[in-house]
């Protein structure tokens, strides 16, 4: 099964009183292309995003510079008050980094312990940030519930307050808690992450949603050089009154396909673009 992808919309569900069985139709094509199906993977590509340049930022403080810095900081000053514990990253009025994603403002970091050492945990907030022109606001908290230091670090993440505001003026929120494991390749630009957990909150349509993943959901660095940010693999199930999708991402291939299955409809197939432009 190819990726899917779902952006609920009220128009949708007037769409779904009327139209016939067959959900593969032209006019289901059309409609999901209307109601903007890049939405939610700009939610969720976005705050990956930040967990990446949140772990580069930690990881550039916690070494003294000892190590190669992460490609996702090279247009960045990362400032670090010890005594406050505090680190600041500021990617200034705009840069282009890995993958040619754009990005502006500050990302202001406090923090407990060193952020490998279980049960250390640490507090993310945002100053004017963007993402692709797409103002990121909200608190993302992070703490390691790894077992010991041994394993791949995992991480229990919620998000609150969560806003974007798209350059078209609409906006989407979102809560989230989820649980992000990272798997560390010996290259920053191969590291991996899977995550698991759930969502909610308001489209860019005004219609509320929520969010489950069923199957951990994994996203690859190595796929940001060919433009793709949204997961290559796992299973989610979104949910807004009585419409239901279920959404898989596929195989782990790097690609924005994604298939669209409605209500136990047939499925269809379309590209989409991730950065959440209309």
């Amino acid at each position: 099964m190819k990726k899917l992808l779902f952006v609920t919309a009220i128009a949708f569900v007037t769409f779904l009183s009327s139209c016939s069985d067959d959900s593969n139709s032209e006019s289901d094509i059309d409609l999901v292309e209307e109601l903007d199906v890049e939405a939610e993977s700009t939610l969720e590509s976005n705050y990956e995003d930040i967990d990446s340049i949140v772990e580069a930022g930690l990881e550039s403080v916690e070494t003294g510079g000892r190590v190669v810095r992460d490609a996702i900081l090279d247009c960045a000053s990362v400032t670090h008050d010890e005594e406050a514990k505090t680190i600041t990253i500021d990617y200034g009025a705009g840069c282009e980094g890995p993958g040619g994603r754009t990005r502006a403002g500050r990302i202001i970091i406090t923090y407990t312990d060193h952020r490998l050492v279980p049960g250390a945990s640490r507090t993310a907030v945002f100053d004017g940030f963007s993402l692709d022109g797409v103002q990121i606001e909200g608190t993302r908290t992070v703490q390691n519930i790894s077992a010991s230091a041994d394993d791949d670090p995992t991480f229990s993440i919620s998000l609150t307050g969560g806003v974007m505001t798209f350059e078209d003026g609409t906006t989407a929120t979102r809560e989230s808690t989820r649980t992000r494991t990272w798997h560390r390749g010996d290259n920053p630009l191969d590291d991996e992450a899977s995550v698991e957990g759930s969502a909610n909150g308001v489209g860019r349509e005004g219609n509320s949603y929520s969010m489950e993943i069923l199957t951990r959901i994994v996203y690859k660095r190595a796929c940001w050089s060919s433009g793709v940010f949204i997961p290559v693999s796992g299973i989610k199930q979104y949910t807004s009154g009585d419409n239901v999708a279920i959404i898989d991402y596929g195989d782990g291939t790097c690609d924005n396909e994604v298939t669209i299955t409605i209500n136990g409809g047939e499925p269809f197939t379309k590209v989409i673009n991730p950065r959440g432009s209309r």
